[in-house]
């Protein structure tokens, strides 16, 4: 259960009293004029998102790590064509590190070597796979 306090405009700073014993249980949330201006949370579901929103940053990082691991792929496609066709490369920090014709195999060894940091691992052809997946069908 949420509880609501309402602040009054006054010339003197704010004073609030709260019972300690709500304060770690429930959200309090803080109003001035009708309007919410913050909120009170137990320690607990402030540290839970923190870490959510530290999560949430890394794996926005990674995302981009490897999207800039994927354009160098593409961009070194027309040079991988001629020596590791129809083989699957690992590309980090815009370079091939390895290759291998098994791609399970290939991400193994480079996440054994590097660790786990984004690593782009792609086939080498021609024209790439396109997977054609149909909608599912809504029958009324």
């Amino acid at each position: 259960m949420t509880k609501t306090i309402s602040l009054k405009e006054t010339r003197t700073t704010y004073s609030l009293s709260l019972d300690e014993t709500q304060l770690g249980q429930e959200p309090v949330i803080i109003e001035r004029e009708g309007q919410p201006l913050a909120a009170i949370i137990p320690i607990e579901k402030y540290r839970e998102f923190v870490a959510w929103q530290e999560s949430r940053t890394e794996r926005h990082r990674q995302l981009s790590a490897l999207q800039k691991e994927r354009e160098a792929f593409h961009q070194l496609r027309d040079q991988l064509l001629k020596t590791h066709r129809g083989q699957f490369v690992a590309v980090l920090d815009g370079q091939v590190v390895d290759s291998d014709a098994d791609n399970c195999e290939l991400a193994r060894r480079v996440y054994n070597k590097f660790g786990y940091v984004p690593i782009y691992i792609q086939m080498v052809e021609e024209k790439p796979t396109v997977y054609e997946i149909p909608s599912p069908e809504v029958v009324s």
